[in-house]
């Protein structure tokens, strides 16, 4: 028998030789080369014609990330090697994804998945663990310009007993290594040009929450997958072999989302990326996966989506557990973070004895988040208020049940797309009729499908008019940044920003003239109900036409209900030096039509009045 398994593998070997008798034998495997799994397994970019990864030890052959053929060829010869006297380096070893997809097409001599030599692989043991893979979408986060759109992460679930909630399971990131104290302006620059270098790398999923929850206070979306053993298993070899690996990083497209749309391309039939061009948002990869999801299950095939859980932030959670005491129980709780833990027995004497374990749980949460929120070194307070609430709290009665989660928030892909096309028709009392058609790459709106609860982002949307006077095609606006965030949930006590403001940074036609503006805008804002939000702000605005410094106080409303959703805007805009203003007053009224649809109508009354219908086109 193993006289049998040694011919058949010196004959297996011979059929790949590049000697001309062995050519012969057998066709050379050049089909093989160009199969999409192989080419995938390679990162291999048809456009460019090599792989996208950089590390030189990533590849067997010399030619390895130019040649997929030669890299196929290398990669079968080095099954048979020698071992080493360090099995670890062996490439069966190195490349286990590989193997493990070459065996379903050409059946390996003596195959295992993990040899008994690869000892750092075993270690690893997530073939065997992993029972499923999560896709988790973090909200955005303005401290950040690369995570302004949101973040995606790849968790790998093992399901243990001993840790229901995964905080020990593995998690894949894909992050720019960006040096240390590296200026705004040029990590902006860079990572649109391709200045750095990235890679994957794994963590526990408690460091992720720690950072992405307990810290920046962002929710995150867990979408986790439906995957076949072989799926999961090839997909979970393949991270062993990209780990530390460097590709070019781009802020983009060639982003978090992209490579990790692309890891899961690996074991989906259907693309992930085919509308990936100049611009890839995380939140692309979830529409597509939803899309896909209901194609599958409406033709009677399995869906790729298992289940999808909303992670909110500890801030949310927090807040929410404060929401829940009574106004009385709030009071206490709050004088008792302003005047400290001393103050803690005398507040809760005030109240009932079976709610006094509810404000002291409230005040740990708080304290506990105050502590994360402080890393890496927190206030002696902060430390002081945790240990002074400790000993208190087990003098009380245990609580009656668990600790309320706050209510879900739908995630983003279940609201609008990313990409905005509209066509539309305007009248004013200048221009007259207009044909307009605009255009945003990425743009979420406060009266679109979203739980953005009135904020606003929106990059590169611009607006295209003709007609008008001349009737000729013109540039009517483009917005470079459109940002609004409206704050109504925040604790004073707590120290944070109350404010809610506004950016908005472009080019719009002024009469004839194109005006270049930069514009800023504070304010406070309240929610009078889960329908209605007013806010009052002022802007300050830089235009290139005069008068050039201008301030626009305003006072705005926005309402939703379901599929509707207005906004109302009224102030004044100065015109001059000497203080003199314009009144303005602007409607807007969206209503959505399907999925991908939505009808806006919008009126503004200023130096003339405006109307504008336009039928929405969400991608």
């Amino acid at each position: 028998m193993f006289l049998a398994k040694k011919i058949a593998l010196f004959f297996f070997l011979s059929l790949l030789s590049p000697h001309p008798a062995a050519a012969a034998l057998s066709p050379p495997p050049a089909p093989l080369a160009r199969h999409p799994t192989w080419l995938k397994l390679l990162h291999f970019d048809r456009e460019s014609g090599q792989s996208e990864i950089l590390s030189p030890d990533f590849f067997l052959a010399s030619d390895g990330r130019q040649n997929a053929e030669a890299e196929l060829r290398a990669t079968l010869a080095a099954y048979a090697a020698p071992w080493p006297e360090d099995g670890n380096s062996h490439a069966r070893c190195r490349f286990p994804a590989r193997y493990f997809w070459l065996n379903q097409q050409l059946h390996l001599p003596d195959y295992q998945p993990v040899p008994a030599q690869c000892r750092a692989l075993a270690r690893w043991s997530l073939p065997e663990k992993t029972q499923s893979f999560s896709l988790f979408l973090v909200s955005g986060y303005l401290g950040n310009p690369a995570s302004v759109f949101g973040h995606s992460l790849l968790k790998l679930n093992t399901k243990a007993q001993d840790d229901q909630a995964g905080l020990f399971d593995l998690t894949v990131n894909y992050g720019a290594l960006v040096p240390e104290d590296e200026p705004v302006a040029l990590y902006i620059l860079r990572g649109l040009g391709g200045g750095y270098q990235a890679g994957f790398s794994d963590r526990y999923f408690y460091t992720q929450d720690l950072v992405y929850s307990r810290t920046e206070f962002r929710d995150i979306w867990d979408y986790e997958l439906l995957l076949t053993d072989a799926q999961r298993t090839l997909l979970v070899l393949h991270l062993w072999e990209v780990l530390g690996k460097k590709f070019a990083y781009y802020f983009l497209d060639k982003n978090c989302a992209f490579r990790l749309a692309e890891l899961l391309e690996l074991v989906f039939d259907e693309p992930l990326l085919e509308r990936a061009k100049f611009w890839y948002a995380p939140v692309e990869t979830l529409h597509r996966l939803e899309d896909l999801d209901r194609q599958r299950r409406a033709a009677g095939q399995p869906g790729l989506i298992k289940s999808v859980r909303f992670i909110p932030s500890a801030q949310r959670r927090m807040r929410h557990q404060f929401s829940l005491l009574r106004p009385e129980e709030q009071a206490a709780a709050r004088a008792v973070i302003r005047q400290g833990p001393d103050s803690l027995q005398e507040h809760l004497a005030e109240l009932k004895p079976e709610r006094q374990a509810e404000v002291a749980d409230s005040l740990l949460a708080y304290a506990n988040y105050r502590l994360t929120a402080e890393q890496p070194e927190p206030s002696a307070a902060a430390k002081a208020m945790k240990n002074r609430l400790l000993p208190a709290r087990f003098l009380l009665p245990p609580s009656s049940g668990p600790l309320a989660e706050p209510p879900a928030l739908p995630s983003p892909a279940a609201g609008d797309k990313p990409m905005l096309v509209s066509l539309g028709a305007a009248y004013d009392a200048r221009q007259q009729a207009q044909l307009r058609l605009r255009w945003a790459p990425f743009i979420q709106e406060s009266l679109g499908r979203n739980s953005l609860a009135g904020d606003e982002l929106a990059v590169l949307d611009t607006s295209v008019s003709l007609g008008g006077k001349e009737d000729a095609l013109f540039l009517e606006q483009l917005d470079l940044i459109r940002i609004r965030k409206i704050k109504t949930n925040f604790m004073a006590e707590d120290g944070e920003n109350p404010w809610s403001w506004q950016l908005r940074g472009g080019v719009a036609e002024d009469e004839g003239r194109y005006d270049a503006l930069l514009q800023f805008g504070i304010g406070w804002a309240w929610q009078i109900s889960p329908q209605l939000t007013a806010y009052a702000m002022t802007d300050a605005a830089a235009h290139s036409v005069e008068p050039y410094l201008r301030l626009r106080p305003q006072l705005g409303l926005l309402a939703g209900n379901g599929g509707i959703k207005g906004r109302l805007l009224a102030g004044l805009a100065t015109v001059n030096y000497e203080g003199d203003a314009q009144p303005f007053l602007s409607a807007e009224l969206q209503a959505g039509l399907s999925a991908q649809t939505a009808l806006c109508i919008s009126v503004e009354q200023a130096e003339r009045t405006a109307l504008t219908a336009e039928l929405k086109w969400f991608w």
